[in-house]
């Protein structure tokens, strides 16, 4: 999984390789928090997921400041359909499949 923000006036490719079974956890929390309405605190919970899932190679800042604004919510979807989806994969469940 990579992710390419704007920092400090050009551009950096951060890589996560390594999901732990607390990332994906928490992952399943903000799956939830996602299909709600979002405001500014569930925004910045999500934005501090995506930091804490890349190892705080960035900061929540970083995040913010550094991603185009129409990139936010499609990039933080991303990484966690890119979570569940890897994990459904290695247990060869369909993760499109409908949660019980």
């Amino acid at each position: 999984m990579e992710i390419v923000l704007r920092v400090e006036g050009e551009e950096k490719t951060f890589t996560q390789d390594f999901v732990s079974g607390r990332i994906f956890r928490k992952t399943l929390e903000m799956q939830k928090k996602i299909e709600g309405d979002i405001d500014v605190s569930t925004l910045d919970l999500l934005v501090d997921y995506v930091v804490e899932l890349f190892g705080k190679k960035f900061t929540r800042d970083d995040f913010y400041d550094g991603i185009e604004a129409k990139r936010l919510i499609p990039t933080i979807v991303g990484c966690i359909q890119g979570v569940v989806g890897a994990t459904a994969e290695s247990v060869g469940a369909d993760s499109n499949a409908p949660n019980s």
